[in-house]
């Protein structure tokens, strides 16, 4: 028997959609089976179920959506299997659909067409004509999506943060009374100093465990944040063993230089473990769609490419003013291209303008039914701190990343994802301890809900990509409301 699929409530209620292939994938996705939209069913992740025919029976199961998938008013959580007449729901408010059984000489695709009113979105892809052209794109294999790649950690990074700041500032308070225990005789000023160590290697110890508990929360699926916490870990260790030693060789400089030392490793493992317990997944599913890939033809052989981020349904995007005008901002381009993130259609765009201060510029691209947009922009400055968690979506290193090539000369453009922290906020540059994202101009730099604080533009020479500096989102506002 094939399986019919009938929209209830949402944006395609009324569509009536027969399938015989034995896997069918819904989602908002363009490669989506059944495909919601994009735009008004939000509730409906990119790939949020499929379904299976396995020995003449139909089984729905969820791929890891953000809300869920509910049959029959109850959530899955694993390979379902579906009667006839039973309703899908995409979340606990998302669209509804029936599923039935119908004979195997039932044509395939859709059988009625969207309720009235709807203007279905285009699914011809422009003419090649059309498209700009664009350096060739190596085959690759196909690597996980950005939102593959982490998985949500399931503690609440407001109460883990909370706890943390209210461990350092019990030790802030601790070294504040050590160094005003120093004017007392000298027997008084042993007794403080070492309570205050022995506070210290306690400090450590708590640190070194909630190290170990965020390492095995991240199960390696954020590599680099993986690893800078590994090092903060390992680095804290080995002052502590230090600091003891020097304490039972009665150096006193060296216990002092060792007890500043810890103090700062401690602070830095706080950061790493604070950016540990984001919820990555959940900031890349509100964004990737909207990040995209861009060319920029700036005549005599030089082709630029780096990434930007839709801002407006209108296409309107935003990208590091040297990817489209060079490095001295005076070159103009000739043409330029942009792919979206899970898609290998190209497009073409234009420069609408580019920021005289800042390393920002504005590009506008042309798509059929609008495009979508990252979750906002958060322009408030206050709201970041140091040690504050990032993320950072884009292309570094452009078409070089491995893509997936599907057949003939089409690569889906597949997003990277690298998790960072604050390090520093002035009033032009955001400098974040980036964890590897290099060459990644025109990336958004994302906070713990999803919102963009700025745009990558550079990095600090000799970091190895560590250090990345960034453009405030202030100003990403001031150049949109000059190009309304």
């Amino acid at each position: 028997m094939k399986a019919q699929i009938k929209v209830l409530s949402g944006a395609l209620a009324g569509q009536v959609t027969v399938f015989s292939k034995a896997s069918v994938l819904l989602g908002r996705h363009p490669e989506a089976d059944l495909r919601f939209d994009p735009d008004d069913d939000l509730e409906v992740s990119a790939r949020h179920a499929q379904l299976v025919n396995q020995g003449g029976h139909w089984l729905v199961r969820d791929l890891g959506s953000l809300n869920g998938t509910l049959v029959n008013g109850h959530a899955i959580t694993g390979p379902t299997r579906l009667d006839d007449t039973d309703q899908i729901r995409f979340g606990p408010d998302g669209p509804l659909v029936e599923f039935r059984l119908v004979a195997d000489g039932t044509p395939d695709g859709i059988r009625e067409p969207p309720a009235a009113g709807r203007v279905p979105e285009p699914a011809s892809v422009p003419p090649r004509a059309s498209a700009p052209a664009r350096p060739t794109e190596p085959p690759h294999a196909s690597p996980p999506s950005a939102a593959g790649t982490t998985q949500r950690i399931k503690v609440e990074v407001g109460r883990q943060t909370r706890r943390l700041r209210l461990l350092a500032a019990a030790l802030f308070v601790v070294v504040v009374a050590a160094l005003a225990a120093l004017v007392f005789e000298s027997g008084r000023q042993r007794r403080l100093r070492e309570q205050e160590i022995r506070a210290l290697e306690a400090r450590t110890d708590s640190l070194l465990a909630a190290a170990d508990e965020a390492l095995e929360a991240l199960e390696g699926q954020v590599t680099g944040l993986a690893s800078a916490l590994s090092d903060a870990h390992g680095q804290a260790e080995r002052l502590r063993g230090d600091l003891t030693e020097a304490r039972r060789s009665g150096s006193t400089e060296e216990v002092r230089e060792l007890r500043r030392r810890l103090a700062d490793a401690n602070q830095a493992l706080l950061y790493r473990q604070a950016a540990a317990y984001v919820d990555y997944a959940a900031i890349a599913e509100a964004n990737q769609q909207a990040v995209a890939m861009i060319w920029a033809d700036l005549g005599q052989g030089v082709v630029n490419t780096g990434t930007g981020f839709a801002v407006r349904s209108d296409g309107t995007m935003v990208t590091s003013r040297h990817v489209v005008s060079g490095e001295d901002g005076s070159a103009t381009p000739t043409r330029m291209a942009v792919k979206f993130a899970d898609s290998y259609q190209v497009y073409p765009a234009q420069l609408l303008g580019v920021a005289a201060d800042v390393d920002i510029a504005l590009i506008r691209v042309q798509v059929p039914g609008g495009v979508p947009t990252v979750r906002g922009l958060n322009t408030r400055p206050d709201t970041l701190a140091q040690g504050d968690p990032m993320a950072i979506l884009g292309f570094p290193r452009g078409a070089d990343l491995p893509m997936t090539q599907l057949s003939g000369d089409r690569t889906v453009a597949r997003s990277s994802f690298a998790a960072a922290s604050v390090s520093k906020v002035l009033a032009h540059v955001i400098q974040l301890d980036g964890y590897g994202a290099e060459g990644s101009s025109g990336s958004p730099i994302l906070d713990a809900n999803g919102e963009v604080v700025g745009v990558v533009y550079g990095g600090l020479a000799g970091s190895g990509g560590r250090m990345v500096l960034g453009v405030p989102s202030t100003h990403v506002q001031r150049l949109l409301d000059s190009h309304r």
